[in-house]
């Protein structure tokens, strides 16, 4: 139950835009205050290592192996976005959020970063995640299998991407879909087999800055 408990904690501040700190940052974690940093799991990672391509953790110990690659564009749709770093974290096989604990904190086990390159592009090197029970819903209802994911221009505030769906799965329904359609919403991954390798290519349109506003 405490597991339970933490997980949906860490869920829930994924889709929190913290707005409290005004000040004008030009660095991802400049002047972010404690209190942001501790809340939100987008801030545990250290800026100097990031990469444009990187590797969940035990990612070989996974059967259905997937690679997510794209370009992420600034919200013209047609100039890359350089140095926009992006953040998923999702359940395991077994549609269970394992957590991970120490002496300082708790974290989702099944998350990482990566930054785009130059060319506004990046890879992330995943695997599948089975599908959630929906939290304080008896009789347990099972969640279409997805990934959660936020994202942060340099100099911006970081925000939540719509959750990635998958194509393939029954639990995305038409009525589902036809939903994402009307709010022209696409974040469901069309997957493409190769050998033992699920691949889907997502290319990501930045907000435009009158919905991401500078902090």
């Amino acid at each position: 139950m405490k597991n339970l408990l933490t997980c949906l904690l860490f869920i829930g501040v994924i889709g929190i835009i913290s707005a409290q700190n005004s000040v004008q940052k030009t660095k991802y974690c400049d002047h972010v205050s404690k209190l942001i940093k501790n809340q939100n799991p987008f801030y545990a990672f250290d800026e100097t290592s990031l990469k444009s391509e990187e590797t969940m953790v035990d990612y070989n110990t996974h059967a259905q192996k997937l690679k997510i690659s794209g370009t992420v564009f600034q919200s013209d749709g047609v100039t890359p976005a350089t140095d926009v770093i992006i953040f998923i974290q999702q359940a395991d096989e077994n549609g269970e959020y394992s957590v991970v604990s120490n002496s300082e904190t708790n974290y989702v086990k099944n998350r990482l970063w990566v930054k785009t390159d130059k060319n506004g592009q990046y890879t992330i090197n995943t695997f599948i995640p089975g599908s959630t029970t929906k939290p304080l819903i008896y009789p347990h209802e099972l969640q279409p299998m997805h990934i959660h994911a936020m994202i942060k221009e340099p100099g911006k505030q970081e925000y939540a991407m719509h959750r990635m769906l998958f194509d393939n799965d029954p639990l995305v329904t038409k009525s589902c879909r036809k939903r994402l359609k009307r709010k022209n919403i696409d974040s469901i991954l069309e997957l493409k087999a190769e050998d033992d390798l699920q691949m889907v290519t997502k290319n990501i349109v930045l907000e435009s800055t009158s919905t991401n506003e500078n902090i």
